[in-house]
């Protein structure tokens, strides 16, 4: 009876009970495992993440300018490691704390504090310049710009900032200065005897032409060395930090789409990372070409110019015309230098000076000159003030344009009237 009991027990089917709970295992043992995957997977994102967010602070603290990040409250979270040197302190000193808290004078405590309110305010960036001393001494005078960096709504959610020590600069364009004032003084001095003592003046009047050729060379000589370090930092400012911040949003992107349906917070955190990112690309990308314009030398003066008004366009809202004609055929590198530089130095004159919304620029051969015409429709210039300029030659700006013109043989011409604008003429031998 057992064996036969036996046999009809074998013949049977699982009861559903039994069936159920060994799905059931099964189900509960690979979700398991696909949890702990997924977990294993979300550990080694983050690590990438965490090395990739190493690699940004090292990216920034390798260069010797300052780099910072503000929150809304005008208070650091991020600050690069040339700033803390200047400082003196270490980073868990500086973050969460503001200019007051930093001992920053007061009265430039709260000019940067107003500034950092205002791009959140406004949304649009700012540049300024400052001479500043820190606790441990050093020093000097200092080019800073602030920007805003938005959110998804289009909300200023932190505020990003550079500065750069411009101190030589600065130094450089004081001498220059004093040099010029320097010469002008003995001119105005030799001109007051001239009456009085005729074959004096001669020989002296002999010594300021020597000097003031020397100055005109010096300026021009200047004007080169300025030229090719704008390049060099514009060429070193392009080849490695662009690059490494280019790398940089690649490798955040590929960590956005990897986690994106996974982990919501590591996705969002890769997202604001590769914003800053993309944000201080940009402003790299944007101060290497107005350092060097690379399509100068590549495309010649008809790109750039065109790449350089565009971008104009947008950071100031002034309308700007260029009118380059279609067979203007390209001159030699040095002029065509020259005349990126006499153009970009009248259009910062148009937007710091005239007031006006737009400007036209026109670029033409005529018989055996080349012409360039600069024009505005700004606040213009009183005759006492066009008569100084003529006279003496103006401002920095002016000044420089002629130097730049002028071992070329090329001539600047300023005519103005109040209300009715600006126009700036040069003409340059086109051979």
């Amino acid at each position: 009876m057992k064996k036969k009991s036996s046999k009809s027990n074998r013949g049977k089917r699982p009861s559903p009970s039994n069936k159920v709970r060994r799905t059931s295992g099964r189900r509960v043992a690979a979700d398991t495992a696909s949890r702990k995957a997924s977990e294993d997977k979300a550990d080694d994102l983050r690590f990438r993440f965490d090395q990739q967010s190493r690699i940004f602070d090292i990216t920034l603290s390798s260069i010797s300018d300052f780099a910072y990040i503000f929150n809304r409250a005008g208070k650091f979270i991020f600050v690069n490691q040339a700033l803390l040197d200047l400082w003196g302190l270490k980073l868990e000193q500086a973050v969460g704390k503001n200019f007051y808290e930093l001992q920053y004078p007061d009265e430039l405590a709260e000019r940067l504090q107003r500034q950092i309110q205002q791009v959140f305010d406004t949304g649009v960036g700012l540049t300024d310049e400052t001479p500043y001393t820190s606790q441990t001494g050093a020093g000097g005078y200092y080019e800073y710009i602030f920007r805003p960096v938005f959110d998804r709504k289009g909300k200023v959610e932190v505020v990003a900032g550079s500065t750069r020590d411009i101190t030589g600069r600065k130094k450089v364009e004081e001498d220059l200065r004093q040099s010029q004032e320097r010469l002008r003084h003995l001119a105005e001095t030799l001109e007051s005897q001239v009456l009085a003592r005729t074959t004096e003046l001669e020989a002296r009047n002999k010594d300021v032409l020597i000097q003031s050729e020397q100055l005109r060379e010096l300026s021009f000589r200047l004007m080169e060395m300025q030229d090719e370090e704008r390049r060099r930092i514009a060429r070193e400012m392009h080849d490695s930090a662009g690059q490494t911040i280019s790398a940089l949003g690649m490798n955040l992107t590929q960590i956005i789409n990897a986690v994106r349906s996974t982990n919501p917070r590591v996705t969002r955190l890769a997202e604001e990372a590769r914003t800053f990112a993309e944000e201080l690309g940009k402003e790299i990308r944007t101060t290497s070409y107005l350092l060097h314009p690379p399509m100068l030398d590549e495309r010649g003066l008809r790109a750039a110019l065109g790449w350089y008004v565009e971008g104009l366009k947008q950071r100031t809202g002034i309308d700007v015309d260029l009118r380059i004609h279609d067979e203007f055929e390209r001159p030699s590198s040095d002029i065509e230098l020259a005349i990126f530089r006499v153009v970009q130095e009248c259009l910062a004159n148009v937007h710091r000076h005239s007031g006006s919304k737009s400007a036209h620029i026109k670029i033409a051969r005529e018989s055996a000159n080349l012409v360039v015409e600069v024009r505005d429709a700004g606040c213009g210039i009183t005759a006492d003030e066009l008569a100084n300029i003529r006279n003496k030659g103006g401002g920095v700006g002016l000044r420089g344009m002629r130097e730049r013109v002028r071992p070329f043989g090329g001539d600047l011409r300023v005519n103005s009237r109040p209300g009715h604008g600006t126009t700036i003429v040069v003409t340059l031998p086109a051979g």
